[in-house]
């Protein structure tokens, strides 16, 4: 069949050029997307200018410190998103004709998932044994993770489920306990008694940016931050430089317990249960690896735990509102 006149050919190398455009644009960079495609940086900005150079036009302003679309790099960003979108849809339904056992399945996780005992994720992926299925996983942060799986750029994740984003759904699997720490070198690591809430509210916190703030509501003064991070680790570094405290997993913080590098505040009884959910995006055909993981996950959670759990406060030294409402 001859091409239509007037059209340009798409081919194959075409695409592959299309697809590292397209990660470079959602990763906000050349540099930035270099470890989304596992290439160097000069074959990136070579990659990018074949494809300048096959549209006839320059598709975005690019230096050390700027990264910019073009109004062309705009029109080919948003017909290549249309285009990937259409052929993972292909994807999907041809997977179901050849009976949903091959393909690839995305799948985004936070940090430090692998130190918790209710993770059901390990025990979920062993019953895929016996797909043909290419599996990617990536460890970010709950923002950046659920808005990949918003722009089909992941087909599931598993977040703490402190807000629902508009255009997700959510399926609660298990909860993870969070407790108030302070590290070696803080002024309260060495008192006998532990300190009141009032006197807590004296010292910076730790908060935890995907929060919005409700971690910190319920004590008895107003509860003042000083640092925020978006991952487990990056809160634990915080903690052990002796100038905040702030809220980890029971599971992460033990070992650093057990060392004398942490110390857990307000009794055993303090803190939060924080629910972890799988997150998919709502309305769209979920392939059957996707399908076949949630049911894993759910039976793992349900062969642990008996049932899956919801959020609920853990009243004790944050007794009013410590834990953040769904």
């Amino acid at each position: 069949m001859s091409t239509p006149t007037g059209t340009t050919p798409v081919t194959d190398f075409d695409l592959r050029l299309l697809r590292v455009f397209k990660t470079i644009v959602e990763e906000g960079g050349l540099k930035a997307a270099q470890a989304a495609l596992d290439v160097s940086l000069p074959t990136i900005s070579k990659q990018l200018s074949d494809l300048e150079a096959r549209f006839g036009a320059r598709l975005c302003q690019r230096g050390p410190r700027q990264f910019e679309l073009t109004p062309q790099g705009e029109i080919i960003y948003k017909a290549a998103a249309e285009l990937f979108s259409g052929i993972e849809q292909f994807q999907r339904e041809a997977d179901q004709v050849r009976g949903g056992q091959r393909g690839e399945l995305r799948i985004g996780i936070i940090d430090n998932t692998i130190s918790d005992p209710s993770c059901p994720l390990v025990a979920a992926l062993q019953s895929l044994q016996g797909a043909d299925l290419h599996l990617r996983l990536a460890v970010l942060d709950p923002d950046s993770l659920q808005q990949r799986v918003l722009e089909g750029r992941l087909d599931i994740g598993l977040v703490p489920l402190y807000r629902k984003w508009p255009g997700l759904e959510y399926r609660t699997l298990y909860a993870e306990r969070m407790y108030l720490y302070c590290g070696r070198m803080h002024p309260l690591f060495e008192r006998d008694n532990e300190p009141d809430e009032r006197e807590l509210a004296r010292y910076a916190f730790v908060e935890h940016g995907y929060v919005d703030g409700r971690e910190l509501e319920g004590f008895a003064a107003p509860a003042k931050t000083g640092a925020t991070a978006w991952q487990v680790e990056a809160v634990a570094i915080l903690l052990m430089s002796g100038r905040f405290l702030g809220y980890l997993p029971q599971h992460y913080a033990a070992p650093f317990e057990r060392q004398g590098k942490l110390r857990r505040l307000l009794g055993a009884t303090s803190g939060y249960q924080s629910s972890v959910a799988a997150v998919f995006k709502a309305g769209a055909q979920q392939s059957r690896p996707v399908k076949r993981l949630l049911s894993a996950l759910h039976e793992a959670c349900s062969a642990d735990h008996g049932t899956t759990a919801e959020t609920e406060p853990v009243r004790g030294g944050v007794a009013t509102g410590g834990a953040p409402s769904l």
